[in-house]
């Protein structure tokens, strides 16, 4: 998952609207100066350069090191100060904006540059200890202060659209023809196109007051990661627990229990969230009715469409993604009836569908195992690549292990070209855990390169792209892991969970889409979200993803509430699309070799310097073309035949 961070929402009107490519070098710093001189060194002294394939990689730092970012607490607030000393100089940007020469100046200044970069930096560092432990009092009080001081500075800002904007779109078409603003048509778009919905500057500071209020996802994270309740259980041999959702993935993983303890522990999980069922709805609400008043002041019918054009992407492709996890529907049911033989269960549930299939038991292993195994399933992107790799995980930039106090799941995160990517996971000393490492990998790679290659305007690349960075990484792994299986249970195994991806990233994220659509419906249409409709609701998908060979208890229409994607507004469609899009970039390098994985390579560095749609062009991968819903339909069909047949 690739973390946007929460408290640059307050910001993301002026982010978005004046996020142009700037040629100055002094914003793109050359991060890569110390890799290569000593690469030059190496090779010098070698007379050839060292292949790296085959490097291992050992004690490998397990914490952040946020020092990094601010030594101390006088250090962040002297960042907050300086930032409140640079509102006056933006002020004086004001009543330029109708030239070629005072856009240049905006963009270019040293102040404006100085200002993101510091939003930046104190926006990362505030979400990173939220991520640690959100009650800490240095959290609260350091993401209290920064939103302050972001929201002050958003104010300021919201001069800049409508000032050009105001303007006759004729004068606006012949200031943006000039080349000297050529290098910047991408971003400059949205100014000569006479049906753009902008916002005045009352409305954005209206907007801005709003979102510094608005954020029901840091209360519900609050609420279900540290201060509910986690109830207590009772393994088979009588060991005690606690559920957690990191306990509950360890076990529905393990082979060792039988399906009579993992639907006790299924339907627990349920049970727990349910006393909570109207406050979970009341939160999701709050944040839903916040993101439909936004677009809604800007102009939209609806919050799809205003995500989508957010977004930049054609509506058609959130109905194809939609129309074809509907299409693959009757082949994933194949799947989960010869599950259900495979496993000879009378009835099959959800927490049947990760356990193992065969006798073959994935290894506990170390956490420099796993990121070594998953480094070889990646080496087929090459030496840059790989390079990348090393130099972001042998930093103290990746948390590793779970706590009591940490934010579940994991994800990458970079703002600016100033750092290299953080990675938060929650290792839990399985095999089966370097599909996440990978998958975080490849989105702090994509990070990484495109933060090299691009100025501050055009790195942090949509998630849209983001998710085929990392799925393409996670593809491979099993890709490889199933080459070099030692036996039949072995790819058996591995087969599973090449199946399992695509299906929890496919199937089970337009559920979740198509679920998140309803709510946003309702609300649009004067409604408001009910506990129990939406249980009903959340059944209702469940079977038509499921089918009916799938046993859906009546417990499990609150499993909507343990996930915080939903409060981002149209997100994890954005999975669906990416596992189809990775397809296709995989398929297209066994196919061709060295080119595409140049133009993969390309495709990395390019940042967000262009439409999704035609960045995924430079990887050969067309959203609107038949052809790449086809390939991965035959892929995954495929994928499911060989796995019954292999189980026979």
């Amino acid at each position: 998952m690739k973390k946007k961070l929460v408290a640059l929402i307050l910001v993301g009107t002026m982010l978005v609207s004046s996020a142009f490519t700037v040629n100055a070098e002094s914003v793109k710093p050359d991060k890569k100066t110390e890799t290569t001189e000593g690469q030059k060194k190496k090779e010098e002294k070698t007379g050839k350069k060292d292949v790296i394939k085959d490097k291992v990689l050992k004690d490998l730092p397990t914490e952040w090191d946020l020092s990094e970012l601010y030594a101390d607490e006088e250090a962040f607030e002297a960042d907050m100060e300086r930032l409140e000393e640079l509102i006056p100089e933006i002020k004086k940007l004001r009543g330029t904006m109708d030239s070629v020469e005072g856009i240049l100046n905006y963009l270019e200044s040293p102040d404006t540059i100085e200002i993101f970069t510091i939003e930046y930096r104190a926006g990362m560092y505030t979400n990173f200890l939220s991520s640690l432990d959100a009650t800490d009092a240095w959290a609260q009080k350091a993401s209290a202060r920064f939103n302050e001081v972001i929201r002050k500075v958003a104010m300021e800002f919201s001069f800049f659209e409508p000032e050009i904007m105001e303007m006759p779109l004729k004068k606006r078409q012949e200031i943006f023809s000039d080349e000297r603003l050529a290098p910047y048509a991408y971003e400059l778009r949205n100014f000569t196109d006479p049906d753009y919905k902008y916002l005045s500057e009352e409305q954005q500071t209206a907007e801005t007051l709003f979102g510094s209020v608005a954020n029901q996802l840091k209360i519900r994270n609050i609420f279900d990661n540290v201060e509910r309740e986690k109830p207590e259980f009772e393994y088979p041999d009588g060991r005690k627990g606690r559920l957690t959702d990191a306990v509950f993935s360890n076990i529905m993983d393990d082979s060792q229990y039988d399906h009579e303890f993992r639907k006790e522990i299924y339907l627990l999980r349920n049970d727990m969230r349910q006393p909570y069922a109207n406050t979970y709805a009341a939160l999701l609400e709050g944040q839903m009715k916040y993101n439909w008043a936004k677009a809604q002041n800007r102009g939209f019918d609806s919050t799809l469409d205003y995500k989508l054009k957010d977004s930049e992407v054609d509506p058609a492709v959130y109905d194809r993604i939609i129309e074809f996890a509907h299409r693959v529907s009757p082949k994933v049911y194949e799947y989960y009836d010869a599950r259900k033989k495979i496993l000879d269960l009378d009835e099959i549930m959800l927490c049947d569908l990760n356990v193992s299939v065969t006798d073959y038991e994935p290894k506990k292993v170390s956490y420099e195992e796993a990121v070594n195994t998953g480094r070889k399933a990646v080496s087929v992107w090459g030496d840059e690549y790989l390079e990348t790799f090393d130099r972001i995980i042998e930093k103290p930039h990746v948390d590793v292990y779970p706590s009591d106090t940490k934010e579940t799941g994991a994800f990458e995160s970079l703002d600016g070209n100033e750092y290299d990517p953080f990675v938060l996971l929650n290792f839990d000393g399985s095999e089966s855990y370097t599909s996440t490492i990978v998958h975080e990998m490849g989105h702090a790679v994509y990070s990484e390169l495109t933060a090299e290659n691009q100025n501050i305007y055009y790195t942090g690349p949509g998630i849209f792209t983001q998710e085929v960075a990392s799925t393409s990484n996670e593809i491979m792994l099993h890709k490889y892991m199933i080459e070099n299986a030692k036996t039949d249970e072995e790819k058996l195994y591995w087969l599973d969970r090449e199946i399992n991806l695509f299906l929890n990233s496919l199937s089970r994220q337009c559920l979740y889409s198509e679920f998140e659509d309803y709510c946003y419906k309702t609300i649009e249409n004067g409604g408001s979200l009910n506990a129990d409709d939406l249980a009903e609701k959340w059944q209702e998908l469940e079977r038509l993803y499921y089918g009916d060979g799938v046993t859906i208890p009546d417990n499990s229409g609150i499993d909507w509430a343990r996930i915080p994607h939903m409060y981002y507004g149209y997100y994890v469609y954005k999975y669906a699309t990416a596992i189809t899009y990775a397809a296709s970039v995989c398929n297209k390098v066994e196919e061709d070799g060295q080119k595409e994985i140049d133009a993969y390579l390309d495709f990395l560095k390019a940042g967000k310097s262009d439409y999704p749609a035609n960045l995924l062009g430079i990887a050969g991968v067309d959203p609107m073309d038949d052809d790449t819903y086809d390939s991965a339909e035959k892929l995954i069909s495929d994928l499911i035949d060989e796995f019954i047949e292999t189980a026979k």
